[in-house]
C-alpha cells in the first residue's frame, strides 16, 4: 500500500534463468530446448536452430548498438540488489515492500521473444510454454497472494493453445499472454481462434496482449532502423491494431464476457482510437462488417482494459472521456525502460480523483484478473 493506496502493479516481468528451458522441458524434448549458441563470433539465444533474434539483414529490430546496451546497464543499477539475488521471489518481494506494491502480475521476457516467431515444430513451442509456466507457478508460490503469474500460450497452434489454457487454468494462473502480432498468417480475430475464445471465456480468465522484442512475425517495429524506434511503435502499435480487429471482426460481440487486457503499451493512446472506430462506425456503419451489433466505444467498455504507466501525461485525459473504470496501472518491473521505483508515486500524484486513483491501482485491476482483496 502507499499513501493508502493498495496497488496492483498489472504489467512486470520475470528474468527467466538460462536452466529453465533444460530443467522444466518435457523429457520427450529435451535437446530441443531453447539454449545459447555460437554463431560465428557470436553467442545468441536459439531455438530450432537459429537465433531468436532474427538478423539484422532481414530488417528486424537491429541489434542492439553498444550506446544503447550501455543504457540499459545504467538503468539496470535501480535494480542492484534484485541482479546479485538473480532475480528471485525473495528480492522481488522486498522491492514490492519497498515501493507499496501489493499484487504483482508477472509475464515472461525471453518466453515473449520466443513466442515472437514461428515454429516448424508447434509441440515444441508447446513444451516451451509448458516449461516456462511450470517454473513460475513454482516462483510464484514464495507467496501466492501477491505474486500472481501469466501463463504462456502456444498461439501458433490454437489447439495446443486450448490445452495450455485449461492446464494453467487449472494450476493457478491469473492471466493468458500472448503477443498482438499476427501469427501464421492469423490476425487474433481470425476464425480459427475462435474456439481459443470460447474456452478462455469459459475459463474466466483474461488475455494479457503485450508486445516483445526479437520478432520474427510482423511487427509495426519493422519500419524502423533501430531498437528505439522500433519498440515506440511496436507496442502501442500493435495494441491498437489487435483492438480494432477484435472489436470489428466479432470476437467481442460472440464472445462479451472475454477480458482483453493492453499492457505496456500505455493508455494515452484509447480515447483516440475510439474516436477514430466512432468515426468510421458513423460513417459506414457495419456495412462490411455484419457481427458489429454495438458500437466500438460499447465493445471496448464491455471487453478492454487499458494499463497506463503513472507518468502519463495524457491519463488525464483519457479517464475523462472515456471513464476511470477502464484503465490499471503498470510499471513493467524490473526492465530498464519501465517506471519501478518512481511510477507508484507518479500515479498517487496524477490530477486525478482519488476514486479514480484507487480504481486504477487495484479495483479494476482485481475485476479484470479476479483478485481478491
Amino acid at each position: 500500500m502507499r499513501n493508502g493506496f493498495k496497488i496492483i502493479d498489472t504489467d512486470c516481468h520475470q528474468m527467466e534463468p538460462q536452466a529453465i528451458w533444460s530443467d522444466y522441458i518435457d523429457p520427450a524434448f529435451k535437446g530441443r530446448e531453447p539454449r545459447h549458441e555460437m554463431y560465428g563470433s557470436r553467442r545468441l539465444f536459439s531455438v530450432e536452430g537459429e537465433p531468436v533474434q532474427p538478423p539484422e539483414e532481414e530488417g528486424k529490430y537491429p541489434m542492439h548498438a553498444p550506446e544503447f546496451l550501455d543504457a540499459v546497464k545504467v538503468a539496470m543499477q535501480r535494480f542492484e540488489r534484485a541482479q546479485k539475488a538473480k532475480f528471485d521471489a525473495e528480492s522481488r518481494l522486498m522491492d514490492m515492500d519497498d515501493e507499496g506494491v501489493d499484487v504483482q502480475v508477472i509475464y515472461p521476457t525471453i518466453g515473449g521473444q520466443l513466442l515472437g516467431r514461428e515454429f516448424k515444430d508447434p509441440e515444441l513451442l508447446a513444451a516451451i510454454c509448458r516449461a516456462y509456466n511450470d517454473w513460475s507457478r513454482e516462483y510464484c508460490s514464495k507467496d501466492t497472494a501477491r505474486l500472481r503469474w501469466a501463463a504462456m500460450l502456444p498461439i501458433q497452434s490454437p489447439d495446443l493453445a486450448i490445452e495450455e489454457a485449461k492446464r494453467a487454468a487449472a494450476n493457478g494462473a491469473v492471466s493468458f499472454y500472448i503477443r498482438p502480432n499476427p501469427v501464421a498468417d492469423r490476425n487474433l480475430y481470425a476464425d480459427e481462434y475462435w474456439p481459443l475464445w470460447k474456452v478462455v471465456e469459459g475459463l474466466n480468465v483474461p488475455l494479457s496482449l503485450h508486445d516483445s522484442g526479437s520478432p520474427r512475425i510482423p511487427s509495426f517495429g519493422d519500419r524502423m532502423d533501430s531498437h528505439t524506434t522500433g519498440h515506440i511503435l511496436s507496442h502501442p502499435f500493435e495494441a491498437m491494431s489487435a483492438m480494432a480487429g477484435l472489436i470489428w471482426f466479432g470476437v467481442a460481440e460472440n464472445f462479451p464476457k472475454l477480458r482483453v487486457v493492453h499492457v505496456e503499451a500505455d493508455a494515452g493512446w484509447a480515447p483516440y482510437w475510439l474516436q477514430r472506430m466512432e468515426q468510421h462506425y458513423d460513417f459506414s456503419g457495419k456495412a462490411e462488417h455484419p457481427h458489429m451489433k454495438k458500437t466500438p466505444t460499447e465493445y471496448f467498455k464491455q471487453n478492454f482494459f487499458v494499463a497506463a504507466r503513472g507518468d502519463e501525461m495524457t491519463l488525464k485525459a483519457a479517464v475523462d472521456l472515456i471513464g476511470e473504470d477502464y484503465f490499471l496501472f503498470n510499471t513493467d518491473y524490473p526492465h530498464p525502460d519501465g517506471t519501478f521505483p518512481w511510477g507508484m508515486q507518479s500515479l498517487v500524484d496524477q490530477p486525478i480523483s482519488d476514486d479514480a486513483k484507487r480504481k486504477i491501482l487495484w479495483d479494476n485491476a482485481a475485476r479484470a484478473f479476479n483478485i481478491a482483496a
